[in-house]
């Protein structure tokens, strides 16, 4: 079996049931279980933003701050103060009004059931 997992409310009319309905989410988290064969294509969905003029993963969202997930640019790191959280990462927690851009990236996964 497989879980999909949505944000959107429409999908509540197709099956889909409310994640722990007792939190206080921001957005909704629906779930719904399938068989393999009911999957026509898996894709990753990671969210970005462009910020400095630069583009990093959001590994983290608040109501009011994304925390940045930092490259190994050691230059850019230190340019833009990420902080280095261990051997090779970097990151930094910013306001979302210091972002200029929030996108998704959505990438199809070829060989999720091999």
């Amino acid at each position: 079996m497989a879980e999909l997992i949505s944000n959107d409310v429409k999908d509540l009319s197709n099956g889909f049931k409310e994640y722990r309905p007792e939190r206080n989410h921001t957005i909704p988290i629906l779930t719904k279980t399938v068989s393999p064969s009911e999957i026509e294509e898996v894709y990753e969905i990671s969210t970005y933003a462009l910020y400095q003029g630069y583009e990093f993963w959001i590994k983290w969202a608040s109501e009011n701050e994304y925390l940045l997930d930092g490259n190994n640019n050691l230059t850019l790191m230190d340019k833009l103060n990420f902080k280095r959280v261990d051997k090779y990462g970097y990151e930094k927690l910013v306001k979302k009004d210091e972002v200029d851009l929030v996108y998704e990236k959505k990438e199809l996964i070829t060989d999720f059931f091999d």
